[in-house]
């Protein structure tokens, strides 16, 4: 608590506070009555510092304070004060007196009547009160009342939600329920429900972030799924057109057999023409020879052979044989068809989810494989895989976001992909009751593991990796707490 400021002459209380220039107060009596005794030529010495204070500029009277007039109460400013609350640095009349008496708050504050001997006082009491809040910890910044922005809040008026000093209080919020600001109890209480409070968010963060995961998981899911299924279609498209290319060379090739067995024979008749063609003309060109000698038995003697060459020429036929040939009858494109040859679209519902494992990292009798986690419903699922004289796939319920269910019985379908024909993939079903953090289902005898593992069975790609399906089809039998 700081000390009572006293007068340094006569050791009391002020009576009519002066200040000199030099900054020391004294009672204007005691200083006048000091100044009389002590004064020379229109000066003296201060009392405490011995600083000479020039008297010729009105004299003592300068320094004695002006009368001023009674306040304003600070409260309802309707009425002229009749006491000074120190705590709160406010004028108050009889009635606020009565009112700011009544409060819990304001149970502890110092009031003091406001009468002529404190008119001059005041000044002191109001710098008194600065100098315990300068000792005290300084208010924060944006502890202050909106409305008085030199005033800290002091109270939080609950019906209001609002914090305010005790001038608003005082007008504003009287009678309604509030906490008061200056008691460290509720101001603890106050961090203590702020700090409650965030934990909870944080911990709701927590579950949101894990839940964001959860969503960016299915989203990678839904695309590399979307990817591979698009590749599947890649592949069958070109499946497709490779078989009907092979289809459409074999109707080319029996085209070209029967074209080359129509070619044959043209080109066989076309010889046997070519080569009369050129005896006949070699005989006309020896004919012509005997004709320009003059020899007539030389003619003679050509003209049977000629007259022989033309009946034999003439008795050849010229007919063109029939030809015999293949066209080639464009079909109309069935679409229909083309579609059921290339497959259907089959729409996964959320409750569908798959893993992909490595053969070789799937551990024998005793161990087991864990896929990643995945969502459904509120439900945590992880596929997981061991090696027997089969392939043993199951599911573990990781965990629940309903804390009170105790035990569920889960309906699932698992499916071993075939990656060559999904016809020939392994589906089997299995119904059975798990707990949170500790519930298996499983089936042992899938798929015998011999005949999964050898790499042309169609369940392995090239990486040595299989694909194990998961369908959640009910949940039913929840037991809660």
């Amino acid at each position: 608590m700081a000390e009572k400021e006293v007068c340094s002459i006569c050791l009391n209380d002020f009576q009519q506070r002066v200040v000199l220039d030099c900054k020391h107060p004294f009672c204007f009596i005691c200083l006048e009555d000091y100044v009389n005794k002590t004064s020379t030529k229109d000066q003296f010495q201060c009392p405490l510092c011995r600083s000479f204070i020039n008297l010729s500029d009105g004299g003592l009277d300068r320094f004695k304070p002006k009368p001023i007039n009674i306040p304003q109460c600070d409260v309802c400013t309707e009425d002229t004060c009749q006491y000074f609350c120190r705590d709160c640095d406010q004028y108050l009349c009889k009635s606020c007196k009565t009112t700011h008496d009544k409060m819990k708050i304001c149970k502890d504050h110092v009031v003091s009547r406001y009468d002529e001997t404190q008119v001059y006082q005041a000044p002191t009491s109001h710098e008194t009160i600065k100098e315990k809040a300068s000792a005290s910890s300084i208010p924060n910044p944006k502890d202050f009342c909106l409305r008085h922005e030199k005033e800290p809040v002091k109270v939080y008026c609950k019906d209001c939600t609002v914090a305010v000093c005790l001038k608003c209080f005082l007008v504003d919020h009287n009678g309604h329920n509030y906490l008061d600001l200056q008691e460290d109890e509720v101001r603890q209480s106050i961090r203590h429900d702020l700090q409650s409070l965030n934990d909870e968010l944080k911990k709701q963060i927590t579950n949101f972030q894990k839940h964001y995961d959860n969503l960016n998981s299915k989203l990678t899911e839904v695309k590399n799924c979307t990817k591979t299924e698009c590749d599947k279609v890649d592949a069958q498209v070109e499946k497709i057109c490779s078989e009907f290319h092979k289809i459409g060379e074999n109707i080319k090739k029996e085209m070209q057999e029967t074209s080359e067995e129509e070619e044959y024979k043209f080109r066989k008749l076309m010889e046997d023409i070519k080569r009369l063609t050129e005896d006949l003309k070699a005989s006309v060109k020896y004919s012509v020879n005997v004709l320009e000698d003059s020899s007539v038995v030389q003619v003679l003697q050509r003209i049977p052979k000629v007259r022989q060459e033309k009946d034999e020429s003439c008795c050849r036929k010229l007919d063109i044989p029939d030809v015999r040939y293949s066209t080639f009858q464009v079909a109309e494109i069935d679409k229909t068809l083309l579609t059921n040859q290339l497959g259907k679209i089959v729409s996964c519902h959320q409750n569908m989810f798959e893993d992909v494992f490595n053969v070789d990292t799937v551990p024998g009798y005793g161990g087991w494989y864990y896929g990643k986690q995945h969502v459904v419903s509120g439900f945590t699922w992880s596929i997981y895989v061991c090696k027997l004289s089969s392939l043993l796939v199951g599911l573990y319920l990781n965990d629940v976001e309903d804390k009170s269910i105790t035990s569920c019985k889960v309906d699932v379908t698992y499916k071993v992909i075939n990656k060559t024909d999904d016809r020939q993939s392994v589906v089997k079903q299995c119904n059975r009751t798990v707990v949170p953090g500790g519930g298996y289902t499983y089936v042992s005898d899938l798929i015998d593991w011999e005949r999964f593992s050898n790499p042309g069975s169609g369940f392995i790609n090239g990486h040595r990796k299989f694909t194990i399906q998961v369908t959640i089809n009910d949940i039913t039998d929840i037991k809660r707490r």
